[in-house]
């Protein structure tokens, strides 16, 4: 039986700089998802890509209904030269293109962001965005221009009173008791998340903590049941607001799109026997995550030895590393 294992971008980035080596496998089939392509496309580095042709990398894709709406499977695909896979990624969302400069916005005005003046564009911004992808397509019509209409009415009183109000995100932690790296210490637990709400669900009467963390909002848009891989990635922002292992740069507009790949990630792993990253912060998340639904993933990480930090310290290079379960 084939096992599949999802690789975190630092992984090949390591791999690309010779830091460490992966190889072919009848056994293990290393797996990207379109996040990995995004990153590619942010940092326009196809060394990349090279690694993914040399390992033979596979691309797991999100199984989706006739609405486009997911059905919780996901497939991973026979092996394809991720060159051409990468072009035909490209040209996809380059035709139309979306600019998630608002929506980026929009989550670090969320996080405490100091991005008051920036946020009140969002309502024109949607409003051009719409029009940009109907238009061609002939369907701005007076109907939808009275839909977007409501919704851009909702989102200009959004962004001109409560957003406004936000304060910076560790006063936003003090206000639930989660300040100071207060959930970041159980961690250690071996179900972190469960533990989380029993501290905080005194403060939050009439939800439940699939509700909370994500798994279970009120608003399904559309869905009898939330899909999982949603859940993931809305848990995963929960986890980065309340502070557990909280990744940096929540706030900037420029670390953000990196940021919220992490849990697309995770959510992608979720669907494979491993993940594998070095990223301290993103295996503990990962792991409280997988413990809580109870997902099969193991969380595996790659360290150095210390005769090759050692190595390291003295100019030396050495690629010596240890693949270790977390």
């Amino acid at each position: 039986m084939n096992m599949h294992i999802y690789l975190d971008h630092n992984i090949v980035d390591d791999i690309s700089k010779g830091k460490m080596s992966l190889n072919p496998s009848d056994k293990i089939i290393w797996v990207y998802s379109i996040e990995n392509l995004n990153e590619i496309n942010r940092s326009g580095d196809s060394r990349f890509l090279d690694v993914y042709a040399d390992i033979k990398a596979r691309k797991i894709d999100l199984v989706l209904d006739e609405k486009f709406r997911m059905t919780g499977g996901a497939i991973i695909q026979k092996y394809q030269n991720p060159h051409d896979v990468y072009e035909s990624h490209i040209d996809a969302i380059n035709n139309p293109d979306v600019d998630e400069t608002s929506n980026i916005e929009f989550l670090a005005r969320l996080f405490g962001g100091d991005n008051r003046e920036q946020i009140l564009s969002l309502p024109d911004d949607f409003e051009d965005q719409i029009r940009s992808l109907l238009e061609p397509i002939d369907m701005h019509n007076e109907q939808m221009k009275e839909k977007v209409e409501i919704v851009s009415n909702d989102l200009r009183s959004l962004v001109n009173n409560e957003l406004q109000e936000i304060e910076e995100i560790e006063i936003s932690r003090e206000g639930i008791g989660t300040h100071k790296g207060r959930v970041g210490i159980l961690a250690e637990y071996d179900n972190p998340i469960d533990e989380i709400w029993r501290k905080l669900k005194g403060q939050m009467p009439g939800i439940t903590a699939d509700q909370f963390f994500g798994f279970d909002p009120i608003d399904k848009q559309g869905y009898q049941d939330w899909p999982l891989f949603l859940g993931i990635v809305g848990c995963h922002t929960i986890l980065n607001f309340i502070g557990f292992r909280p990744d940096k740069g929540l706030s900037k507009t420029k670390e953000l799109p990196g940021i919220l790949t992490d849990g697309r990630h995770i959510a992608y792993g979720a669907y494979c026997q491993g993940i594998l990253s070095r990223d301290k912060k993103f295996n503990a998340k990962a792991k409280a995550i997988y413990r809580y639904k109870n997902i099969g993933t193991q969380v595996l990480t790659v360290e150095y030895k210390k005769m090759a930090n050692k190595a390291n310290s003295l100019g030396l290079h050495i690629p010596l590393r240890s693949l270790c379960s977390r």
